[in-house]
């Protein structure tokens, strides 16, 4: 299956519980792709939360780049290049089984 999990929480807490949910579809061979939105750029930014070492990790579990519906380039290098910027893209959800929103 082909799940979409968008991440738009400010909690450092639930964007842990959604990133470990990814990466546990992802070891049983779903196609996994987040999404970050809203306020999550907050705790995205925050390089003491589990989600900035996380989301590094992404490559391990063969997931392709995290979208971002937010400027990038406000982050270092490091999380800039996970992220690919969607602002101002349609995110088409027809491409995926199930949307998991957090």
């Amino acid at each position: 299956m082909r799940f979409l999990i968008n991440i738009k929480s400010d909690s450092e807490l639930i964007t842990y519980e959604a990133i470990a949910l990814g990466f546990t579809l992802a070891s049983f061979d779903h196609e996994v792709q987040f999404y970050f939105t809203d306020k999550s750029s907050i705790v995205l930014a925050d390089s003491e939360s589990r989600l900035y070492g996380m989301v590094q990790s992404l490559e391990l579990y063969d997931l392709p780049k995290a979208w971002a519906a937010f400027d990038v380039n406000q982050f270092n290098d490091v999380i800039k290049d996970v992220l690919t910027q969607t602002e101002g893209m349609q995110v088409d959800l027809s491409l995926f089984d199930s949307v998991l929103e957090f």
